[in-house]
């Protein structure tokens, strides 16, 4: 049940549970041995003559565990005692064996962790089976159910969070339960269950759990794993945005033109986010392949409307069909956003990206027909650079270079094949719009 900065909170909680373990340990084993206690001075001479106990001052020494644990087992020996002060004496000397368990594995020491397993187990077992009203019951089980999760025992531990969630529907930690529950049932491939507990999950809201975003990302994993392609587009769209737009599913608003957001520069991640993003990128272009491609985003924007990644899902896709050498597929991938809006500040990079599939594929007509479309539409005149600083795109202005020389090299060699008047024409149309666009780089003379 291990969770990204789990180990860290466990160790710290450990270290305190310990302290207050011994803390408690010897509270109660003094509870226990009062009746052994000296007979008290009754006079204030008697009092007066008593020997001065010196105070050391300083830092407390560090909890010991195992002799807290010890504490716990003679007091539980101990007979007549009361029973609140033995039930919680049976819980705490669990949680010891519990916390020893995980802290074993944490030090990759799996052999030397079971016998604390076993022993956990057998406490909280006896505890549920000796106090059925123990005002901590579900924090037992809860612990219980992670017990049984580290020692490899899923089954078990599923019927036990089962149980907190039929008796303890109200349980503080609630959405955690869920989601654990979640990943149980995914790791046992019962997908629809694990969709319903992540969903549980989810119905808590943004705020209600911290497990909001992996229960976005696992739900529509248990969408993709029953086939439902549709589905898990639009939850997968849901956890882009809350990780890129700081959204709650559903929340921004719709009709949202990519201009009216933004979203972090994905360079500036952590690389935890970013592979949380790659990853959901990857399988929501392998559900689109599956259904109708470009067009199946399309829908999904249209019904949405457009967010500011709109741009990386016909990239994503389209460098999926690349991956699989379906390049004329690539290509009209990335061609779809660049015709949905083809003065998007990446829409000049996805043309670029069609070139090169074309040209990957051995496409040289359709290879030169993006190369027009790109001239046409990045060229300075176009609207692409309205309200737009050269400066500012370098590597348009370096592909917008390059694409013109090559078109105007094109006619040029053809024309002198041809020796057709209108091939000349044009070629002499294109250099010119190259001496236009750059009049003083070195090879315009």
């Amino acid at each position: 049940m291990s969770v990204r900065g789990s180990s860290g909170r466990m160790a710290g909680q450990a270290r305190a549970a310990s302290r207050s373990a011994a803390l408690f340990a010897v509270g109660v084993l003094a509870a226990g041995c009062a009746h052994r206690a000296p007979t008290q001075p009754t006079t204030i001479g008697e009092l007066s003559a008593q020997v001065e106990v010196p105070v050391q001052s300083g830092a407390l020494p560090a909890p010991d565990p195992a002799a807290a644990m010890a504490n716990y087992r003679q007091f539980l020996q101990l007979q007549n005692t009361d029973p609140t002060l033995h039930a919680e004496a049976m819980r705490r000397l669990a949680d010891l064996n519990l916390q020893a368990l995980e802290l074993d594995h944490m030090t990759a020491a799996m052999a030397r962790a079971d016998p604390h397993g076993v022993e956990a187990i057998r406490l909280y077992t006896a505890l549920l089976q000796a106090y059925p009203h123990y005002s901590h019951d579900d924090e037992v089980l809860y612990q219980l159910a992670r017990a049984y999760d580290v020692t490899g025992q899923s089954a078990l531990a599923l019927m036990t969070l089962d149980r907190i969630v039929a008796v303890y529907p109200h349980f503080p930690d609630i959405g955690e339960v869920q989601f654990r529950r979640g990943e149980l049932l995914f790791s046992a491939q019962s997908y629809a269950g694990a969709q319903q507990a992540y969903e549980a999950v989810l119905a808590l809201g943004p705020k209600g759990s911290a497990f909001y975003p992996q229960s976005l990302y696992k739900r529509g994993w248990s969408q993709f794993k029953q086939g439902q392609n549709q589905q898990c587009l639009t939850s997968f769209a849901q956890l882009l945005d809350y990780t890129l737009l700081g959204a709650s599913a559903g929340a921004t608003p719709q009709g949202m033109h990519t201009a009216d957001a933004h979203m972090p520069d994905l360079q500036t991640l952590g690389r935890g986010e970013r592979e949380l993003i790659d990853d959901t990128l990857r399988v929501m272009s392998i559900s689109l392949s599956y259904l109708d491609g470009p067009a199946s985003i399309d829908a999904l924007v249209a019904q949405r409307g457009p967010r500011p990644y709109t741009w990386l899902l016909y990239q994503s896709l389209g460098d999926l069909y690349v991956s699989k050498q379906r390049y004329q597929d690539a290509a009209a991938a990335y061609r779809a956003f660049v015709a949905r809006d083809p003065i998007d500040e990446h829409a000049p990079m996805l043309s670029m990206a069609a070139i090169q599939a074309y040209r990957r594929g051995g496409f040289p007509d359709l290879m030169l027909q993006g190369k027009l479309e790109y001239v046409q539409r990045y060229g300075f005149a176009a609207p692409f650079w309205q309200g737009r600083q050269h400066s500012a795109y370098p590597q348009v202005v370096a592909e917008l270079k390059v694409n013109l020389k090559d078109v105007a090299e094109y006619y040029h060699a053809l024309a002198q094949k041809s020796h057709n008047d209108a091939d000349y024409s044009s070629a002499a149309d294109w250099y010119r719009a190259y001496l236009a666009s750059f009049p003083g780089e070195p090879d315009s003379a």
